[in-house]
């Protein structure tokens, strides 16, 4: 974080409304549709809204765990919005950021205001040097010593939204950007050398227990209470009051508990149905979010992840090589799934042309061949390679042979793939 102050954080208004928390989705958004690459390139873009008013040394450095409540803070900081963190917590074990048990919010940081307004970059500084993916592991039904900073919404539209953080108990956060039309909830998300990705939710977040908190968390409402309010409008003094769960229209265990009734599933063994149809956790978000039009797309999983593997490779370091390969093997799994079904004659697969093998093999062979990257191997000796070469090194990243090996013999003729 940069020394530079920017102008001080005056509070005026005592709490988010649904305009307030609409405009950080918004703003979520234009940051994570810009392109950006890394956290310090994003703010510092015209894609952060705010971007004029910080000084020219300001620079926001974050990971995963931390962007989220960064990018919560700045936007709070630029609109005169209340804000506070838990800044203490305690759990088992040597790592509390891998603890067995949920860990604890012991203690909050309450930002306030003491009369001539608050310090920007020491106030994002102490927030960045506390909160981590640690901070995100705990029981969403717990609520004391002191409330957390998140709740469980429901998995429902409108709940799942542009600036919900998705959390993996292996160590990772995803801030939710937009949600399609066909229940696409597609993330942006930071990691320890400041680089920022895109991708969408599925298994590759797992499905955690109640008792971990993994999966989507929304910001706790809060409000300022017992504050002064001064002759310019801002709110000097006071104290946060933070919703109980109970006090929350939208708070849910359903992503941990399923929502078949006296069904008695935690994480994995949840159980979940959309018009009475057996679902995965995944596959139940993706039906509720585009409320029944969804479908599986192989042809459209194939060409975004391409996409977005191909421009990993203009980053040229060992550690975009990493992100490919990684990429590659979410997409192998995927596939995997998808073909899987296919073969099965399940209408959920949305393909209607002639030949899936075909058509895959034909984008595949288009776009992985002809998007290469240039990096320093181990020995600092230049490599080059396509992305075809950096998936066909190990069999759990080789797509080519998987799509060469799918039987679909035209399993749908005649019929249309419906969503439901």
């Amino acid at each position: 974080m940069a020394d530079a102050q920017s102008a001080a954080w005056r509070i005026t208004k005592t709490e988010w409304t649904a305009a307030d928390e609409k405009g950080f989705g918004e703003f979520v958004a234009a940051i994570a549709e810009s392109g950006c690459t890394n956290t310090v390139a994003c703010m510092r873009s015209a894609a952060n809204f705010y971007h004029d008013s910080d000084p020219p040394s300001y620079q926001l450095h974050a990971d995963c765990a931390k962007w989220v409540y960064m990018l919560r803070a700045y936007y709070a900081s630029k609109n005169g919005l209340p804000f506070s963190y838990v800044s203490r917590i305690a759990g088992s074990g040597d790592d509390l950021r891998f603890s067995e048990t949920s860990n604890r919010a012991l203690a909050r940081r309450d930002l306030v205001d003491s009369g001539s307004g608050i310090a920007v970059v020491p106030a994002l500084q102490a927030l960045h040097d506390q909160v981590w993916t640690a901070t995100y592991r705990m029981d969403p039904a717990a609520e004391i010593p002191v409330e957390q900073d998140f709740y469980s919404p429901k998995i429902q539209p409108g709940s799942i939204r542009p600036g919900t953080a998705i959390y993996d108990i292996n160590g990772h956060v995803g801030l939710v950007y937009q949600v399609t039309a066909d229940g696409r909830i597609l993330y942006m998300d930071a990691y320890p050398d400041e680089h920022v990705s895109h991708s969408f939710y599925g298994p590759q977040f797992g499905q955690s227990t109640e008792q971990l908190g993994g999966g989507f968390k929304n910001f706790r409402p809060l409000k300022l209470v017992g504050a002064t309010r001064t002759s310019d409008g801002a709110y000097i003094g006071g104290s946060m009051v933070l919703a109980s769960n109970e006090a929350i229209a939208d708070y849910s265990l359903e992503q941990y508990r399923g929502n078949v009734p006296n069904a008695h599933g935690n994480g994995p063994d949840a159980q979940f149905r959309y018009n009475t149809i057996p679902l995965g956790l995944f596959e139940y978000a993706r039906a509720s979010m585009s409320g029944g039009g969804f479908a599986f797309n192989p042809v459209y999983e194939l060409k975004a992840t391409l996409g977005t593997l191909c421009h990993e490779t203009q980053l040229g370091s060992q550690a975009s090589v990493a992100r490919v390969q990684s990429g590659f093997a979410k997409l192998y799994r995927d596939l995997s799934e998808m073909v899987a079904l296919w073969e099965k004659r399940d209408l959920r697969i949305a393909y209607d042309g002639r030949s899936l093998k075909e058509t895959l093999g034909e984008i595949y062979a288009d776009e992985a061949q002809a998007c290469s990257m240039s990096y320093a191997d181990n020995q600092g000796r230049l490599t080059v390679a396509s992305l075809d070469q950096i998936a066909g090194g190990a069999p759990e990243t080789d797509v080519r042979t998987l799509i060469a090996g799918i039987n679909d013999a035209a399993p749908f003729a005649g019929m249309r793939p419906v969503g439901y």
